[in-house]
């Protein structure tokens, strides 16, 4: 999507309101989980990458620089009338981008079984049997791309 800008927000940005509002409604909401914006946010570790169309937030995702040099990337969030639509792609492009700027080789993730397919066709691989993880339990797989 051309019509997407992406911004790294700090995590005191008031915008991170956005963004806690964006992940619950896309990450939680569908589940019956109640709204807590406790959100692990604070950290020189924590990367937070934000897509906005036209100035409204459509998307988010965080990376997690890891002690041993790696990344993990956490919480990739797009309102679902835009899932498809290439705003998810473009926040992978930014994270990976970034990770190359700081010399980080591997990123990993825990991807809902359903998202699968997407970090797949992104060149993403899958590393792992199906497992619950989270709030949700719902099923993940942990994936990983080299990117270095």
């Amino acid at each position: 999507m051309r019509d997407i800008v992406l911004e790294w927000l700090d995590p005191a940005d008031p915008r991170m309101a956005e963004v806690h509002a964006l992940r619950h409604e896309v990450l939680f909401a569908p589940f019956g989980i109640p709204r807590d914006d406790r959100w692990d946010d604070e950290g020189a570790d924590r990367l937070h990458i934000a897509a906005f169309r036209d100035g409204k937030l459509v998307g988010y995702a965080n990376m997690l620089l890891k002690p041993d040099g790696t990344g993990h990337v956490r919480q990739v969030s797009v309102l679902p009338e835009l899932q498809g639509g290439g705003v998810g792609s473009a926040l992978m492009t930014g994270i990976e981008d970034e990770a190359r700027r700081r010399g980080i080789a591997l990123l990993t993730l825990n991807a809902r079984t359903t998202a699968e397919g997407f970090y797949t066709r992104i060149g993403w691989r899958t590393v792992s049997d199906v497992f619950p993880f989270g709030r949700t339990g719902v099923p993940h797989v942990r994936m990983e791309k080299r990117i270095g």
